[in-house]
């Protein structure tokens, strides 16, 4: 595939595994938006929260590597430049999320998720040309209406920090949004032709996302101290931990990249629309949150768009 920056994605064929794991994707992404909000204007500095979303999961990521894949993930000549490239837009990522997630509210975060595959969509037309899938328009719209009917009805934690500079946390966390749909592109673009395992190139990029995340907080740590925690997490706070790290940055990265092996990122971030769903399903059980018969319809709405795009949907050879 030509590294021009024109090279064209091709949809290929669908599986119920990477259904699934986009499916279990959303609901670890889903969990995490009313947690990084709890953890991040309650618990930790922001900087020490990107930090170890990263921290934790890479030595589990590694020896899946090795066992799974039965050989080491730093074998062979490295695309040292495309790794250092996707790292620094994970990085980004998740610095862009967490503070926008301190600047702003769940349910803000939650809208703009919805919006994530129009973003996803835009970026592969602009640099692929990537065809769409048939019946995708119609899931799209379902996506955006059903995204916007589960978070606007529900419970509003406004932002304990203000700028004073207006929506700078929903513009955040829409870039936020198109660095991730940008890495998604590039890594099954640069990465995929090598024959590696998405557990390989999740691996990886992360290590590379990681580097650049845990240096930005030695950095501030170093010129403004006082920001590691000073008392030991409870046992809620650790669970959070665990799901953010293990499940949002480790498992669910791993799942992601294989979906959008798959079925394409346009695709794969329809089913993302579903973390709405689930991140009010979470603030639900573990915030006393209410949901609302809209939010139910809400999900349906997504859920529907979803099934009609892929029953019956068309399957095409890679």
């Amino acid at each position: 595939m030509a590294d021009d920056g024109k090279a064209t994605l091709k949809p290929v064929a669908t599986s119920g595994l990477a259904i699934s794991g986009l499916v279990l994707t959303a609901l670890l992404w889903g969990g995490m938006i009313p947690m990084t909000h709890a953890l991040v204007t309650q618990v930790f500095d922001p900087l020490f929260l990107a930090a170890i979303r990263y921290l934790v999961p890479a030595p589990l990521l590694l020896v899946m590597c090795l066992l799974l894949d039965r050989r080491s993930p730093f074998g062979g000549p490295l695309p040292w430049r495309h790794l250092i490239q996707l790292g620094i837009m994970m990085a980004c990522f998740s610095q862009f999320f967490t503070f926008g997630m301190l600047l702003s509210d769940p349910i803000s975060a939650a809208i703009v998720m919805s919006c994530s595959p129009l973003m996803a969509t835009l970026l592969a037309k602009l640099l692929y040309r990537t065809p769409l899938a048939r019946g995708f328009g119609l899931a799209l719209a379902a996506a955006v209406i059903g995204g916007a009917l589960v978070a606007v009805d529900a419970v509003r934690p406004r932002a304990v920090v203000s700028t004073g500079i207006p929506y700078i946390g929903e513009v955040l966390l829409l870039s936020s949004m198109a660095c991730w749909s940008l890495y998604s592109l590039k890594t099954q673009q640069w990465l995929a032709p090598l024959k590696w395992s998405q557990l390989r190139i999740s691996f990886l990029t992360s290590l590379s996302g990681s580097v650049f995340v845990l240096s930005g907080f030695a950095i501030m740590e170093l010129l403004s101290p006082g920001r590691l925690p000073t008392v030991w997490p409870s046992a809620g706070v650790w669970f959070m931990i665990l799901w953010m790290a293990v499940g949002g940055a480790g498992l669910a990265i791993v799942l992601w990249n294989y979906g959008v092996s798959r079925v394409g990122v346009p695709v794969a971030s329809l089913y993302g629309n579903l973390a709405p769903v689930f991140s009010v399903l979470v603030a639900a059980v573990f915030f006393s949150a209410t949901v609302s018969p809209q939010q139910v319809v809400g999900g349906i709405v997504i859920l529907a768009g979803i099934v009609y795009m892929q029953w019956p949907r068309r399957r095409v050879s890679p």
